[in-house]
């Protein structure tokens, strides 16, 4: 019987959501700058030229994780293609970065990465990324916002707690939260979405 070669793509049988997973694993673990591709290898029990069938260095890498980091929010999507007003839109818009906020609290550094990919055309690739930002944008259009409009409040929106959820990692890596105190980015959250539902009506009126 022939042996294969162990870092051979076939005999591995690595696909992209297994690399993704892995490195998110990783990042769990080590955060993002403990993120290469010998630990994702490590993590899927190859040998790391494997990983170059997907990606070719770290920069792709990160790029991989960025695109397909959302996985686990495929409900979320199923969510907003049955949303059918625009409060539903703004409190599954409120759960999600809730869900987000957590996500990125187990991933350290994966916020910041996220935020140094994001650019105002992301829906238009492929992933977990891309899906969950055009059921997001799909839904307010279905409602009536206009596409540019539906758009921009997504990156607005997106932006804005992506931006709050760094500062409140850069905070919490730097001191002790005090117990009892508030919860600076939920207050945050709901006074930003008070301001986003405000134009919404505005637009669909």
């Amino acid at each position: 019987m022939t042996r294969r070669d162990p870092s051979s793509h076939a005999a591995a049988g690595i696909t992209v959501p297994a690399i993704a997973d892995a490195a998110l694993a990783v990042i769990r673990a080590d955060g993002v700058d403990g993120l290469t591709m010998r630990s994702v290898a490590e993590r899927l029990n190859v040998r790391a030229p494997t990983l170059y069938h997907h990606v070719s260095n770290k920069s792709d890498l990160l790029d991989l994780v960025a695109r397909n980091a959302f996985d686990q929010f495929a409900a979320d999507n199923a969510a907003y293609e049955k949303l059918q007003t625009l409060d539903e839109w703004i409190a599954l818009t409120r759960s999600g970065s809730l869900e987000l906020r957590a996500f990125y609290a187990d991933h350290p550094g994966l916020a910041g990465l996220i935020q140094s990919k994001a650019t105002s055309d992301r829906d238009q690739g492929d992933g977990s990324r891309a899906e969950l930002i055009r059921a997001q944008i799909d839904a307010l259009v279905r409602l009536g916002v206009p596409e540019p409009e539906a758009r921009h409040l997504f990156e607005v929106t997106a932006r804005w707690s992506l931006a709050a959820v760094v500062a409140e990692s850069a905070v919490s890596s730097g001191s002790a939260a005090s117990a009892g105190s508030p919860d600076v980015f939920t207050d945050g959250l709901d006074l930003f979405l008070y301001g986003v539902r405000a134009r919404l009506v505005d637009l669909v009126s």
